[in-house]
């Protein structure tokens, strides 16, 4: 008898314990992070005015002109850059008028850094002969740019 009262006691005070915890209120709280903006960074590369050591024009056999110009960074991200040159017209014609570079013209400018001088002559060779006589030429810069960390992009 003692053991049926003792589980009719246990089971009443289950019962009641279920019932006060199902009653129970439980305090909660939410909060927002708001307004978290992302923006990509920029890659904006400059190429200024061409300066030249000597004038321009009037070209002889064997005459060396050189010229640069800058290349500047107004991003918000480093970058790394590649200049080329691209010529037009008879005076860069087989056996005429080369360019080379002779500084900087691959490199890396921080983001705000300093503008970085690229230069190069324009060579008349020696053995131009008189085909290339009053003959002119154009020649024109491209600096491309990329993220320094681009990996299919090499200088």
């Amino acid at each position: 008898m003692k053991s049926k009262m003792f589980m009719s006691m246990m089971v009443i005070a289950l019962a009641a314990a279920l019932v006060g915890g199902a009653t129970m209120a439980w305090f909660t709280s939410q909060a927002t992070n708001p307004a978290n903006t992302f923006s990509a960074g920029t890659l904006i590369v400059g190429a200024g005015s061409q300066t030249y050591a000597v004038p321009i024009g009037n070209m002889a056999p064997g005459d060396v002109i050189s010229g640069s110009f800058l290349v500047s960074n107004a991003g918000t991200l480093d970058l790394k850059y590649m200049t080329t040159a691209a010529t037009t017209g008879a005076l860069f014609g087989a056996g005429g008028a080369s360019v080379a570079f002779t500084a900087n013209d691959t490199g890396t400018i921080a983001a705000g850094g300093p503008a970085v001088t690229v230069s190069y002559t324009v060579t008349l060779p020696t053995t131009a002969g008189n085909a290339f006589q009053g003959n002119t030429g154009t020649l024109a810069f491209t600096v491309d740019a990329t993220q320094p960390a681009n990996p299919g992009w090499t200088q």
